[in-house]
């Protein structure tokens, strides 16, 4: 085993097991399926919720949310009640690659969500989710944008999703050659940056299972009715068309590019299911006396949801000719809520001065109070009657009752204090919950007369808790399976792979387990004082053209109405 050892760092956002496992035993992924024969392999805890923005921000630091302040792609109406957007400087924590500098290696950083823009570091670093476009300035050092483009053709910051009706099968189709393109541009980024460019820590994440996932999931899953469907049968086989270019990257790493002195780690944030149902939060708060629109707003909203719930409908798919169907899509597509206006669906509807609680977003999934403070339009007193409010909620919660079926909606309550720890918790929602674990999923959309509403007529999948963990390398264990990895462990194990002492304030722990004695007696797990490193913040840093791109995005893949 060489002395130094370099890490690549893959990231396959929203990889799932329930997918790859399957697929790699029936000879479809023969690469990915050599890595875990050769290495170590198992589930990866998520964040709760298991939602992008948090769960990237503790892969990279350590630490859970209390601590590194991410809980949405927007900023804690508790903290911010503009809601701005998040950007690189919104998370209050080191970074893994600012560690690795400053103990004196160098880092490559590619397509890491929340990394806009891009920060100067002893490397290179490519911003990833949150870019605004291919205009914007993406890469540090600035050159190296030019110098890529020049070396790989094209680089593409970002697949437009709103431009697709992936219910249409020549726009499904479009989209999945679109986003293997993108893939493939950014493999080819990766392989010119591992060959041209210094690196000892790289990390690169790449997108293509999470956007199939959410567009797609249905026909996918095998315990779905649509996976039997004739379409279900050609969406999977064109998926599975796409994975295995994927699984073909790490191919080549396997046959020579990846180097005898490099470890390599692949996990995902989060991994995937369907979306059965839909909980309209806001309409159940207001049901509880706890949230008032302002006068006059609620006809449009129940007008425009009315009709989104009819064009979602089996029915009206059946009767309805797909161009007209596709029609109204891109009008209810344009017609919600914009992160680029001055006001989203939240901020323009609600009735502050007579509001206790609001659910704001489907990243957070969670229950805000609206608590009387300095510079904000609060009304709940500190103390007991927010105590009394919180406490409230939480029962109700788990009393609410699916009318279709009987049984219970909400399975799991929480105050944040029970989930996260750090002093980012009290800009947190007050009240997390977890509805038949995610696959009814809590919305902010008004206009909504039930509490709950199917989603099965649609393909849409969404995030579950368990994302997927595998290593490789000299000195790490051959075809072992590990038990309990969560993703705050993803940084101090990079760290301890590399020979580089782990911050004392870290939550997650090194996982020891997947490397062999002989590796592990050679170099004990250290840590050190954490306040060797000055936590980093600032300001909002998007024009409201950026905010309107990106507001685009989030808005087709379903985080944001």
């Amino acid at each position: 085993m060489s002395n130094k050892r370099k890490l690549l760092l893959i990231g396959l956002d929203g990889a799932t097991f329930d997918l790859l496992g399957p697929w790699m035993e029936a000879g479809h992924l023969p690469n990915l399926k050599k890595i875990v024969e050769g290495g170590v392999s198992g589930e990866l805890a998520s964040t709760v919720p298991p939602t992008t923005p948090p769960a990237w921000s503790s892969c990279v630091t350590g630490k859970n949310p209390g601590k590194h302040g991410i809980f949405d792609f927007r900023e804690s109406p508790l903290l911010d009640f503009r809601r701005s957007l998040v950007s690189g400087a919104s998370v209050k924590a080191v970074k893994l690659w600012q560690i690795i500098n400053r103990t004196g290696g160098k880092v490559g950083v590619m397509n890491v969500p929340i990394t806009y823009p891009p920060e100067p570091v002893d490397g290179f670093m490519i911003s990833g989710m949150m870019t605004p476009g291919p205009d914007a300035d993406y890469t540090f050092p600035a050159d190296l944008k030019d110098e890529l483009l020049g070396a790989i053709d094209d680089y593409v910051v970002n697949v437009d999703i709103p431009r697709y009706d992936v219910e249409l099968k020549e726009d499904a189709l479009a989209f999945l050659r679109d986003i293997r393109h993108s893939f493939e541009k950014r493999r080819d980024a990766l392989f010119y940056l591992m060959e041209h460019k210094e690196w000892d820590f790289l990390m690169a994440v790449f997108i293509l299972t999470d956007r199939v996932q959410h567009l797609f999931w249905k026909y996918l899953d095998p315990g779905e009715p649509f996976h039997e469907t004739d379409r279900g049968r050609f969406i999977c086989k064109e998926v599975i068309k796409a994975y295995q270019i994927m699984d073909d990257m790490f191919g080549q790493l396997l046959d020579g590019k990846l180097g005898p002195d490099v470890d390599l780690l692949v996990m995902s944030d989060h991994g995937f299911g369907p979306t059965h149902d839909w909980f309209n939060v806001n309409s159940w708060l207001m049901d509880q006396d706890l949230l008032e629109p302002m006068p006059g707003t609620m006809f449009k909203k129940r007008l425009f949801y009315a009709g989104m719930t009819l064009n979602e409908s089996a029915f009206v798919k059946k009767l309805v000719p797909d161009v007209v169907q596709g029609k109204v899509r891109r009008k209810i597509r344009g017609g919600r809520s914009t992160l680029g206006s001055a006001k989203s669906d939240i901020e323009s509807v609600i009735d502050w001065s007579r509001t206790r609680a609001f659910f704001a977003s489907i990243p957070a999934q969670g229950v805000f109070i609206n608590v009387k403070k300095e510079g904000s339009p609060g009304i709940v007193e500190p103390g007991k009657e927010y105590e009394a409010v919180r406490s409230h909620i939480k029962h109700k919660l788990l009393e609410i009752v699916d009318p279709r079926t009987g049984e219970r909606l909400v399975e799991w309550v929480a105050d944040r204090e029970e989930v996260y720890s750090g002093p980012q918790t009290v800009y947190a929602p007050d009240v997390l919950f977890k509805a038949r674990n995610y696959a009814t999923l809590g919305r902010q959309l008004f206009g909504a007369k039930k509490w709950v509403r199917t989603s099965r007529a649609a393909p849409n999948g969404f995030h579950r808790p368990n994302g997927i963990f595998l290593a490789l390398g000299d000195g790490i264990r051959a075809g072992s399976r590990i038990e309990g990895a969560a993703i705050i462990d993803i940084a101090p194990t990079v760290l301890h792979a590399m020979g580089i002492p782990v911050p004392d304030d870290m939550d997650g722990r090194v996982l020891e387990e997947i490397f062999t004695e002989e590796r592990a007696a050679a170099r004990p797990v250290e840590h050190r004082p954490a306040d060797a490193f000055e936590e980093r913040a600032g300001d909002t840093v998007y024009t409201g053209a950026d905010e309107e791109a990106i507001r685009d995005r989030l808005k087709a893949l379903g985080y944001i109405e």
